[in-house]
């Protein structure tokens, strides 16, 4: 029985971040009782965000900074920052020579989500190629393990 979703949300321009969360999702197949749904950054909306109990969140890096589809997402999440506390988030990039910096301003955004940081994030040059790829895998089973040893929030009403 699966009761644990990933939500896979990435902006991509060439192919190369699509296929980079394609990856990570195999990594997160691994995982019993976890599964994910993929899907672009503008597709998505707070509810798809919320009803989650994970993340991995990616774009392709525009002149050192993640892509506005993504950017926007984030600043569109406000509604729902306090669902998605605490839970795990795996931060991926592509790009030619700037990822990492990309990287980084997603890590500033995101930051406010007080999220579970799965690190490192990743951060691959161009297309994934094969060592790219067994660490994207490792890097998606591991969320997917921290999104299973998750507890799932209690909310008390009064």
């Amino acid at each position: 029985m699966v009761d644990k979703k990933i939500l896979i949300t990435y902006a991509s321009s060439t192919g190369s971040t699509e296929k980079l969360a394609q990856i990570i999702a195999e990594g997160i197949k691994k995982v019993d009782g976890v599964s994910f749904e993929m899907k672009r950054a503008k597709d998505i909306r707070p509810d798809d965000v919320a009803s989650a109990n994970g993340y991995a969140f990616g774009s392709h890096s525009a002149s050192e900074y993640m892509d506005g589809e993504i950017k926007n997402l984030f600043e569109g999440l406000s509604s729902v920052k306090e669902k998605m506390s605490g839970k795990p988030v795996l931060l991926f990039t592509t790009g030619q020579g700037k990822q990492a910096a990309a990287l980084a301003s997603m890590e500033k955004l995101v930051a406010v989500f007080n999220p579970g940081w799965i690190k490192p994030g990743l951060a691959v040059k161009g297309m994934p190629g094969e060592s790219d790829k067994a660490n994207a895998i490792e890097m998606g089973e591991k969320l997917a393990d921290a999104v299973k040893k998750t507890q799932k929030p209690t909310y008390i009403v009064a």
